[in-house]
């Protein structure tokens, strides 16, 4: 009954509505199209047949606008058009607005500074050790791969090195019929002690999923007798000619090797024999034993003994000494045949690096020349056009020599700093070598890590420990008496003894149970090892301030910035020493070593920061604490013991 109320009541009401409608539009007030009057008359048909809640015209009116409709509505109602417009043109101006303030400010806006893209080699720390001498897992009481992989966190955490550079690992390093150090039988093959190829392959993937990578050494200069190369006639060897009976061998031996009756030149003596790297034959060959360690995942590569590639000077030298030491500088060496030969190394890398879309080092080192720097400009920088990182002997033992020079012109720090920026950025900073042993000159070594530069830890000089104070060389531990070239004067021996990791040896060797490692710990005046060194409440250990300046070095400006000596005074300089390193758009660092104190020192550090944070002291200071900013710039230096002091300050 209701519904039929519904219907009738709709169906007198829409009658009046339509024929209202179509006077309307027949007048002129409503300006619809066809199209939408049909559509309306078909809708209330529907809706005076339905039986549910009639739907409001209004409603439907406004859902059942066409275009045309809408378009009628613009020209009869104009005021709407421009309604749209205008707000058009008001979106406009504001976006222009918007757009030209942003142009203004990254014009004339104040900049981020910006920051380089750094390889590996210059954005980390390196940590350069020798297999044989880190860590045993075998229980021959030598290092091998197996335990250095074990040891990758201590590299990578404790010390904070970002990649390693392993000493020679190939066949006849240590393992030959010649009982002694350093020779080369085979470049693609480890040597027995130190593990096999599967070995090599788990160390790898370790080192490169903790963030690590792998730089591996190589001596091109010289193989052994007993190298297969030899053996298949497969490289050529540097004839000995009778110019060469001016040339000096480097550890007295004989300076010539023969070989099925012919005389071939050796410069470190039998069982030694020079390769001649201007041969195509043996570059070829050299070559291939680059690809073979690429192809097995290797970072890049450390040339050995750079500095006797291609020795050709003899003819410039007279009235030449017996020995080699009494003959530095040494002409016969530094050859630019030998710029040459690692430009073609270079080549490769390259070809490597593009091939695997990778960083790829090319280190070289000058090897044992026994002639330091001195006051001189590193000969050395010669490869700098060649090669990404060249090891300095700069803060090395008697500066890479091994005479009895206890002094020289210029300090360190007076000497590097008249090197330009762009071979400071090459040079590899180190305190120790393969072939210069450690010493416990603690500045020295905090100066690695703060001078621009490329910083390497040699193993075990993060200890502290003085390799120079031993005076026998382990004959139960590796090497177990052998020597390197079988030197006579047992100097770059000292370079290759086992990490004094703790007392009893057990992290050296899990199967020490006697004295063996205490003993060899006892042939040092300081015992120190890393165990004491991480012992809690040894806080101003060696160990501790490397890791601190490694982190340090991640600032910008510790990482990249500059370089500027600084002066306190005429009166100060033969006790202070002080840089400054920044990097534009970040905090600077005054660097400051304070040496043979005779008293109390006021350091004012005003003329160069208005408010300053220390970040390193050491030794520590009474009354300072890192981190937290000093309410002025003037400072009260106590003399200690020790009247040496390696300060680091931030300036605010």
């Amino acid at each position: 009954m209701t519904d039929r109320l519904l219907y009738t009541s709709n169906s007198k009401t829409s009658k009046p509505r339509t024929e209202r409608n179509k006077v309307d539009v027949e007048k002129g007030k409503y300006s619809y199209s066809k199209n939408f009057d049909k559509t309306f008359k078909e809708q209330e048909d529907a809706m005076s047949c339905s039986s549910k809640s009639p739907v409001h015209k209004s409603q439907l009116e406004s859902r059942l606008l066409t275009r045309e409709d809408l378009i009628n509505l613009d020209k009869t109602e104009p005021h709407w058009k421009y309604i749209r417009i205008g707000l058009l043109i008001g979106f406009g101006i504001l976006f222009l607005g918007l757009l030209a303030g942003c142009i203004v400010y990254i014009i004339l806006g104040q900049k981020c500074p910006s920051v380089p893209k750094l390889p590996f080699w210059k954005s980390t720390v390196g940590y350069w050790l020798d297999v044989f001498a880190f860590k045993d897992s075998s229980g021959d009481l030598i290092g091998d791969l197996n335990g250095l992989t074990s040891e990758v966190d201590y590299i990578k955490t404790v010390v904070g090195a970002g990649y390693v550079i392993l000493g020679p690992i190939t066949k006849g390093f240590y393992t030959n019929s010649h009982n002694m150090l350093g020779l080369v039988e085979d470049y693609k093959e480890l040597d027995e002690a130190v593990g096999t190829m599967d070995d090599f392959r788990v160390f790898l993937k370790r080192f490169h999923k903790k963030g690590v990578k792998v730089i591996l050494t190589f001596n091109f200069n010289a193989i052994s007798i007993n190298h297969k190369w030899i053996q298949k006639n497969k490289v050529e060897l540097t004839l000995f000619k009778d110019s060469f009976n001016k040339r000096i061998s480097r550890y007295g031996k004989a300076n010539n090797v023969d070989i099925d009756g012919q005389k071939f030149y050796s410069v470190f003596g039998s069982p030694n024999v020079d390769l001649d790297l201007t041969s195509v034959k043996t570059q070829t060959e050299i070559y291939n034993v680059i690809d073979f360690w690429m192809k097995e995942g290797i970072d890049g590569i450390l040339l050995d003994n750079a500095a006797f590639f291609n020795e050709g000077k003899e003819q410039t030298q007279s009235n030449l000494s017996s020995t080699w030491l009494q003959n530095c500088p040494n002409s016969q060496i530094y050859g630019n045949e030998s710029v040459k030969f690692v430009e073609g190394v270079r080549q490769e890398i390259n070809k490597w690096i593009k091939e695997s879309g990778r960083e790829k080092l090319l280190a070289v080192n000058s090897g044992d020349t026994g002639c330091g720097v001195g006051d001189n400009p590193d000969p050395m920088l010669m490869f700098r056009d060649v090669a990404d990182l060249i090891i300095s002997r700069e803060f090395v033992l008697e500066r890479g020599g091994s005479g009895s020079r206890l002094s020289f012109d210029k300090t360190e720090i007076q000497k590097y700093s008249t090197y330009s920026d762009s071979d400071k950025d090459k040079l590899g900073l180190t305190t120790s070598t393969s072939n210069n042993p450690s010493h416990s000159d603690i500045n020295q070594l905090a100066l690695t890590l703060l001078l621009p530069g490329l910083p390497i830890i040699y193993y075990g000089t993060e200890t502290g420990i003085n390799g120079m104070e031993l005076l026998a060389i382990p004959k139960n531990l590796y090497p177990k008496g052998k020597l390197y070239n079988n030197e006579e004067v047992i100097f770059s021996t000292k370079s290759h003894l086992p990490m004094p990791w703790d007392f009893s040896g057990k992290r050296f060797s899990a199967t020490l149970n006697d004295s063996t490692f205490n003993d060899y710990l006892n042939g040092y005046e300081s015992k120190e090892n890393v165990e004491i060194q991480l012992a809690e409440g040894n806080v101003q250990s060696t160990l501790n301030l490397v890791k601190k300046l490694v982190a340090l070095r991640q600032h910008h400006s510790m990482k990249w910035g500059a370089m500027e000596q600084i002066s306190f005074g005429e009166g100060s300089s033969s006790q202070v020493e002080a840089f400054i390193r920044k990097a534009k758009g970040f905090s600077s660092f005054i660097v400051i070593k304070l040496k043979d104190l005779m008293g109390n020192y006021l350091l004012d550090l005003t003329p160069f920061c208005s408010s300053v944070t220390p970040r390193i002291i050491h030794p520590s200071h009474p009354h300072l604490s890192t981190d937290t900013p000093l309410s002025t710039s003037k400072i009260y230096i106590p003399i200690t013991e020790k009247s040496n002091y390696i300060l680091v300050f931030e300036c605010d």
